[in-house]
């Protein structure tokens, strides 16, 4: 069936969680996001 899998599928994208540089990537941005409005706020 389609449907068992595509829950297959994606059950196994979900076990493989976030890789490391992914979450860099995205620290670095939320950083860039806080500067960015810090000085908007002076």
């Amino acid at each position: 069936m389609i449907s068992m899998k595509l829950k297959s599928f994606y059950d196994d994208i979900v076990e493989e969680g976030t890789p490391d540089r992914l979450l860099d990537l995205l620290e670095k941005l939320d950083a860039a996001e806080r500067a960015a409005a810090a000085r908007r706020e002076t």
